[in-house]
């Protein structure tokens, strides 16, 4: 198949900015130092001393909230303590030939869609005060640019997001092996790719995020053409990547093939499992708004936990 050409104009759909507008990205573990509001801390002692009071926000432990001072003015305000720090958000967005195949007619590719889902990412970051950090994986770390505030890192961030280098593939576990290195721990990390690659490579990866400390989710970005073979003629296919082709009749192709989609489509499932990795899967063809925004407010309800 050919490669699609990159888009020439990067935006989001602003239905699902006001969706996420209001919902917070909060990380599932207890982290070291991300305590802003709604990050819980893991550190005791004199690093958590009391610092001044604020206002109650959503997302507020209940615990910390000052009886004493509700008691004399009526309304909530919690402690401040010194640990308090903004969180790190690192986007890892797959790069390769396999997320640049053209899709169907009316539908965003796969790397069009990653890359709107990296900035409404980095924009939820960026309402958060939080930091925000991209990497670009296609033959190798195309692009790095490093967690930081503001409205102006945020727009950098978009910049490389409407014209992603990359190419190439079949590395992605291996190069997140190499990011790995590069992020700081006890930060939110979103894996965005079809992970189409070996799974165990992928798995060995995310389990040394845990093993950081690094809480990670991984977004898995489908075809619909992937998902639904829909060929029914005589057809040639190429693969993305290695280029092998194989020319074939799609009916007596379809069944195996779906099988071993689904084969791995679960086996990224177990991995994630395995790994305690956050799993979101998805096709182009799927409403990403109502997916975004039921993924993170179910984040938000799910209960925390630590190591």
């Amino acid at each position: 198949m050919p490669q699609a050409a990159a888009s020439k104009q990067f935006s989001i759909d602003p239905v699902l900015l006001q969706r996420l507008k209001g919902i917070e990205l909060k990380s599932r573990f207890l982290v070291r130092g991300l305590y802003n509001n709604r990050h819980r801390t893991s550190d005791f002692g004199s690093s958590t001393e009391f610092i001044e009071h604020r206002e109650y926000r959503r997302g507020d432990e209940i615990r910390s909230i000052d009886w004493r001072v509700y008691g004399r003015t009526n309304r909530f305000y919690v402690k401040v303590h010194e640990m308090e720090a903004n969180m790190r958000v690192q986007l890892l967005v797959d790069t390769s030939a396999s997320m640049r195949v053209p899709p169907p007619p009316g539908l965003p590719g796969k790397l069009e869609l990653a890359c709107v889902i990296a900035g409404a990412l980095a924009m939820m970051a960026q309402t958060q005060q939080d930091s925000v950090g991209l990497m670009l994986i296609g033959n190798r770390i195309e692009e790095q640019l490093p967690a930081r505030q503001g409205v102006n890192h945020l727009h950098e961030i978009y910049q490389h997001l409407a014209h992603p280098r990359g190419g190439g593939g079949g590395k992605f576990g291996e190069l997140v092996q190499v990011a790995t290195e590069r992020l700081a721990s006890r930060s939110m990390v979103f894996l965005i790719t079809d992970a189409l690659d070996d799974p165990a490579i992928l798995g060995a990866a995310l389990k040394n995020l845990r093993v950081r400390l690094l809480d990670a989710t991984v977004i898995q970005i489908f075809d619909k053409m992937e998902l639904e073979f829909p060929f029914d003629r005589m057809t040639e296919f190429r693969h993305p990547e290695s280029g092998a082709r194989i020319i074939g009749d799609p009916a007596a192709l379809r069944n195996k093939y779906l099988e071993r989609l689904e084969k791995h489509r679960q086996a990224i499932v177990d991995i994630c499992q395995k790994a305690q990795a956050d799993l979101l899967q998805l096709s182009n063809a799927d409403d990403l708004v109502k997916l975004l925004s039921l993924h993170f407010i179910r984040r938000l309800s799910a209960p925390t936990g630590g190591r």
